[in-house]
């Protein structure tokens, strides 16, 4: 899928604001050295290749108002997973996400979102992995920023007269009221429509869960100013910390699955 275009200037993704957040020293040896990964994790392997799919199937919807056939959007699925265990990076499962059979579980979530999303009827797509960058703003000041913020927002639809942003998710399990409510992506997200001419958008989570009987969780949430404070201090903070050198290890769950682990020691 068409990724945007990356600013001339400086730039930070939502991505990587929340993986400053997770590690200090993880974003400094991935983003700021350029350490190569010594493994990509299956999850971010199979999500991606999970999103791909979801992809194929909304962008059919766009085009020709008919959403893409079960098999096809499992071909997608496939293609996309087979790229994957045949790139140049290995792949390495972590206790939750083994390697046997992977393709079959994707497979068995794929036949649970087509059934759930043929049973919500048609859906109006406005837009599949959509781009957008916008200034950040200093949240004490309100000057604009030297860096620019950049994202992809995985889907737009319209209900009515409802524009929604939908974050499309992969877990192991149901999102829990905490991951719905303090996740700041859709935050960012709420902000980069308006200041990008969507308006006021809402907000929803789906999540297709990997547990043995797959679910797909639609949770609708809400984001106010409040909120949006908040995301704006949090990267006003990250990047304040990156340009001063602020890098750090935090050591813990996340070290286990961490590709730049032996770089980092």
């Amino acid at each position: 899928m068409p990724k945007p275009n990356m600013p001339d200037e400086l730039y930070v993704s939502v991505s990587q604001v929340k993986a400053y957040q997770l590690c200090p020293r993880r974003y400094e040896l991935k983003y700021v050295r350029g350490a190569e990964p010594e493994f990509v994790p299956i999850a971010l392997a199979f999500g991606a290749s999970f999103h791909e799919a979801l992809a194929a199937y909304y962008q059919e919807v766009k085009t020709t108002g008919e959403p893409l056939r079960r098999d096809l959007v499992l071909d997608v699925f496939r293609s996309a997973w087979d790229r994957a265990t045949d790139g140049p990076v290995p792949l390495q499962a972590d206790d939750e996400d083994d390697m046997a059979g992977i393709v079959d579980r994707g497979v068995s979530m794929l036949h649970a979102f087509h059934e759930h999303a043929a049973k919500s009827g048609n859906v109006e797509v406005e837009a599949v992995e959509h781009g957008f960058t916008i200034t950040l703003h200093d949240p004490d000041s309100g000057e604009p920023r030297e860096e620019q913020l950049v994202g992809t927002m995985d889907l737009l639809v319209r209900e009515g007269a409802e524009r929604i942003v939908v974050e499309h998710k992969t877990a192991a399990r149901r999102y829990t009221e905490d991951q719905l409510r303090f996740d700041v992506q859709p935050t960012a997200y709420k902000i980069a429509a308006r200041e990008s001419g969507l308006g006021d958008v809402a907000l929803r989570f789906q999540v297709v869960t990997k547990t043995k009987v797959p679910v797909v969780q639609i949770a609708d949430i809400h984001r106010d100013a409040r909120d949006e404070g908040d995301f704006t201090r949090i990267a006003a903070g990250v990047l304040k910390a990156i340009d001063a050198g602020v890098s750090y290890p935090v050591r813990g769950w996340a070290c286990r699955s961490c590709p730049f682990s032996s770089a980092c020691r």
